[in-house]
Parts: structure tokens; sequence; C-alpha cells
């Protein structure tokens, strides 16, 4: 089954069709922002559509214990920002490029860390084995789509940076929260979808 109870006709196939017909500014690197790379990657699980999204290592430096999509660092030896993401995908899940097939790239973020993340979207083969690298993975889960377009799941969370205190949208899925960057990732690429004629 493609579809989600009450998501407003969210399927994988209008996913797929969307984001690959997606026409936005293909974005290249601006600035002193180290530039990084996620995929937002969607599947089939449970019979739904979902996005794969890791819980970063409370080891990691930089937004340790936070909910994040699989990437990482543009390097000098990768070719591009998307063969980036998908090498970090791999040695973070094991997923293979072969097994991974990118729609369209979703429009840059930026971090309260100052980095800049340039998110690529697609869909990973169904019931591939998920490796996390323990070292940086924590924790691998399908989160059902519907758990960003339902207002139930949308919750206003309160952080404080080098003294400044800001309200921030964040989406709950069991006793996960997700906030920050990849919470705005996700909600713009939904809603480059749902506003798609």
């Amino acid at each position: 089954m493609n579809t989600i109870g009450n998501t407003k006709g969210l399927t994988i196939n209008r996913l797929e069709t969307t984001l690959r017909s997606y026409s936005g500014k293909k974005h290249e690197a601006e600035g002193s922002s180290p530039p990084a790379a996620v995929s937002v990657l969607f599947n089939i699980s449970n019979g739904e559509p979902c996005v794969v999204m890791i819980k970063r290592a409370e080891t990691l430096r930089h937004h340790s214990g936070q909910w994040a999509f699989p990437g990482g660092m543009i390097e000098d030896s990768d070719d591009s920002a998307m063969h980036a993401a998908l090498r970090e995908t791999n040695e973070e899940l094991g997923i293979s490029a072969s097994d991974i097939d990118i729609w369209c790239q979703i429009p840059p973020v930026d971090t309260s860390s100052g980095f800049e993340i340039w998110p690529y979207a697609g869909r990973v083969t169904d019931g591939v084995k998920l490796t996390p690298e323990e070292a940086e993975v924590a924790e691998v889960v399908n989160v059902p789509v519907r758990v960003f377009v339902e207002e139930i799941s949308k919750r206003t969370i309160t952080v404080v940076r080098d003294g400044t205190t800001r309200k921030l949208t964040a989406y709950a899925y069991e006793d996960r929260i997700i906030w920050g960057a990849s919470a705005r990732i996700i909600a713009s690429t939904i809603e480059i979808v749902m506003n798609a004629a």
C-alpha cells in the first residue's frame, strides 16, 4: 500500500513524480560555510512511505545525539556534492549507491553550527539491509512520512544558543524528537510535493 492514512494523498509515487520533476535552482557552494551533503531517502516500510533517519552518536563533535539524515562533509576527493552524500550514506549505513535512486536536489539549509547542508532526495531499495557504523550512528529508523504532515506530530521547542533563545518547529515520532536542520530539510521536501500543481 502506497498511501498514508491522513496525509492528503501523499504516496511514494507522488513523492517520486513530483521530486523528479522539481526544477528549483541548482545550488552551488557560496560563502565560507563548510559544505556538507545528506541523503533524504524514502522507502516503503510496514506498508507506508517512510524516510530513513539516523541518530548521531553521542561521541560526535557536531550535533551529537540528534536525529539527522545520513551524510557528511564534502571532501576534495568527491566528484560532486551528490557523490559526497552517497559516499557518506554508504559509510554510515552500508547502503551501496546502486541501491539508491536520487530524484533531485533540495534547497540547502544552514545549521546553527555554521554548516551549509545540501540535501539530495531519492529512494532506497525497499528492504535493503542497513548496517549502521557504530562510531557514527547510534540508531537508524524509518520515520513514516505522515509524521511530517499530520498536525498531531508537530511540536514547538525552545533552544538557547550563544545567549539567544529561539522557538523551533519539531516533529515527534514515538519517543524521538526531530528538530533543527533535519526538520527544516524534510519540511522543505514535503512542501515542494504538497505545493506542486
